[in-house]
């Protein structure tokens, strides 16, 4: 499976960097002067994806995928992400329907989104961290309990949560990496 696409919006969206003061004047939104964002009318993007099968056994086969999106860096707090990974169906003797995957992901923050962050810096001193980017590896195993069931164990490590954001706890240090399980559970009728 291959997709090209894009998508638009009508709405109005905020400036990921500056805003008004009671003037009218632009000013950064770290200014304390700003009394609201400046704001942009529409925004859109675009994407692709592909999927695509490139082995095959009697019971088993792998597939890779790899997805990608960007979007105005002035009205978004990502501008681009992209995504890559591996599944295998019937990974174990006697689990053909099971499917083990494993993924990367990286989310990079917009460049007004950090021009932000470098004008608090710059007005209000260290510390404050300036936000960059996210990564994300994800292991999960799809169990077919029955053909109405299935059970997914899922891990995840996540480098710089939210981009490099301040700890709410300690504003002297930014949110550490974390480490992610869960389990789904999908009953289909």
């Amino acid at each position: 499976m291959y997709k090209l696409g894009g998508w638009y919006a009508t709405a109005d969206f905020a400036d990921q960097h500056f805003g008004l003061d009671g003037t009218g004047a632009v000013v950064s939104l770290a200014d304390p002067t700003a009394v609201g964002p400046l704001n942009h009318t529409g925004n859109g993007g675009v994407y692709a994806l592909a999927d695509q099968m490139v082995w095959r056994s009697e019971k088993q086969s792998l597939n890779l995928f790899m997805r990608g999106g960007f979007a105005p860096s002035d009205r978004n707090l990502i501008s681009y992400s992209i995504d890559a990974g591996a599944g295998l169906k019937g990974p174990l003797p006697g689990r053909a329907d099971d499917t083990l995957t494993f993924g990367v992901s990286y989310a990079k923050i917009s460049r007004d989104a950090a021009a932000l962050d470098q004008d608090t810096l710059a007005l209000n001193g260290p510390p404050y961290p300036i936000r960059n980017e996210e990564v994300l590896f994800e292991l999960s195993y799809q169990a077919q309990i029955a053909p109405w069931w299935t059970v997914q164990p899922d891990l995840q490590y996540i480098v710089h949560p939210g981009g490099n954001v301040p700890d709410p706890a300690n504003p002297n240090s930014t949110v550490g990496n974390a480490f992610v399980a869960d389990i789904r559970s999908t009953i289909k009728f």
